[in-house]
């Protein structure tokens, strides 16, 4: 008798191993879609398929491939996250363990390890090696359409730009000020063009690239001008207006913060203002007084 009850108690696990075996458990659902199925908020249907957002607090492991879906109904990997909720972040912890132990393709969030500070960190076997995310780099294109009057003898600031890009929003078009976002190597052109005007014989223009936090000059270019056609016998003792124009490139190296305002200086004329020359229609690329005054400036 104590034989049948053991064959009989072997046969009933037999049973429930194989019954098992094609089973899906649902936890808080009575309709699992899963080998496992926990439905957090127990919101899901009794029949049919939930939807997206009643999946999106729970947990499937797929009866096919063995793959997880935390928020998805079908995972496509063995960790798949991607779910219509907004809380889909993948919190790390750091480790200890070298990355040879770690093994290749280990993921840390490391606070301890040189270099110090917050990092993720990816083992490739031999070493953990920081995750560099590139910054979005600096790039301003500004143009003025705008004029402005620059007195002899006395820098301005050019203000007022017209801006065409700012991939950083790091410049103010209407002072003209440019604030690094972040320690590095920049490079400022600048071009210029004066209405015209009868100039001094050697005069000049000085383009200057002015640190407004510390109130010192960081760089500046010169570009001379010889007198306008002013009565020599060739041009029948004519006096004519010449227009001063030209190019200024510097390249600077900022720290994190630092603001830069790109100035003009000149002697072109004794007394008075000389404009800087801008279109009457900015609308208009044609306008042959357009496109002479611009600023670009790029983040290395």
């Amino acid at each position: 008798m104590k034989k049948g009850k053991n064959l009989l108690l072997l046969l009933g696990m037999v049973f429930c191993s194989v019954n098992l075996s094609h089973a899906q458990i649902g936890i808080g659902t009575k309709n699992p879609y899963g080998a496992l199925h926990v439905d957090a908020a127990k919101d899901n249907t009794t029949t049919g398929t939930p939807t997206a957002a009643q999946v999106a607090n729970d947990v499937v492991i797929n009866k096919s491939t063995g793959f997880i879906g935390v928020g998805v109904l079908t995972p496509q990997v063995k960790l798949d996250m991607r779910s219509v909720g907004s809380e889909n972040s993948l919190g790390l912890g750091t480790t200890t363990m070298t990355a040879a132990a770690a093994a290749a393709g280990a993921v840390r969030y490391d606070v301890v390890n040189v270099p110090t500070g917050a990092k993720i960190e990816v083992s490739d076997g031999l070493v953990w090696s920081k995750a560099y995310v590139a910054p979005q780099k600096a790039v301003v294109v500004a143009r003025k359409v705008t004029s402005q009057l620059i007195t002899p003898g006395a820098a301005a600031n050019i203000g007022n730009w017209n801006i065409v890009r700012d991939m950083s929003n790091s410049f103010d078009g209407t002072l003209g000020i440019f604030t690094a976002p972040r320690n590095g190597t920049y490079t400022f052109l600048l071009t210029f063009n004066f209405n015209g005007a009868v100039i001094n014989d050697g005069s000049r223009v000085e383009s200057q690239f002015f640190n407004t936090t510390t109130n010192t000059l960081l760089a500046s270019v010169y570009k001379t001008f010889g007198q306008s056609m002013t009565g020599s016998a060739d041009d029948a003792n004519a006096t004519r207006s010449t227009q001063a124009g030209g190019s200024s490139t510097v390249t600077l190296t900022l720290a994190a913060g630092t603001t830069v305002v790109t100035r003009l200086w000149h002697n072109l004329v004794s007394s008075g203002s000389v404009a800087l020359r801008v279109t009457s229609n900015p609308a208009d690329p044609t306008n042959p007084d357009d496109g002479f005054n611009n600023l670009t400036i790029i983040e290395h």
